[in-house]
């Protein structure tokens, strides 16, 4: 008996002192911007790529005071039947607006043209919410190396191709 209340008490004390060590450790300042969401949109015909391009995003993204950033994305394209999917790490951030744009290293891809390690990034746009906002917007992904990456984060230029109406819902926040 004796035991087993030793064991509880030790079960509770470790609930107590576990969340206060993880906050510690992931901890890295105030949130200064934020951006997540859950998309899915169909380029129809006729468009610039000549094909029905349809395309799932989600993704979770923070930015700091001090000026990192957490959190990650997943981004799936299919062409003619063929599934693409990528797995990132956030990397960069910055909002303009209610605008996004989001960057990071591809840890995980089924695309056999892009390799883990290199980067990708996107655009996305919180156009309100309810039944009278216009629908959110998200651009395709583009893909090239870190300078490429840091250099798309931090220009408010708008996307080149796109952005699109999805259906989901993105929230764009400073």
């Amino acid at each position: 008996m004796k035991l087993r209340k030793a064991l509880v008490l030790l079960g509770v004390a470790g609930l107590l002192v576990v969340p206060s060590a993880l906050g510690a450790v992931t901890a890295t300042g105030s949130v200064v911007a934020s951006a997540n969401g859950g998309a899915h949109w169909t380029i129809p015909l006729p468009n610039a790529f000549d094909v029905v391009v349809g395309n799932d995003l989600e993704f979770n993204a923070r930015k700091y005071d001090d000026g990192s950033v957490s959190g990650h994305f997943n981004y799936h394209q299919t062409v003619e039947g063929v599934t693409v999917k990528f797995v990132g790490t956030v990397t960069c951030m910055n909002v303009y607006g209610n605008r996004a744009k989001i960057g990071g290293v591809i840890t995980k891809s089924t695309d056999p043209t892009i390799s883990e390690g290199t980067f990708g990034w996107f655009q996305v746009f919180d156009n309100g919410e309810g039944a009278g906002a216009p629908p959110d917007q998200s651009s395709l992904m583009g893909f090239g190396d870190e300078g490429a990456n840091e250099t798309f984060c931090n220009s408010p230029n708008l996307p080149r191709f796109g952005p699109w109406d999805i259906q989901g819902n993105i929230q764009v926040g400073q």
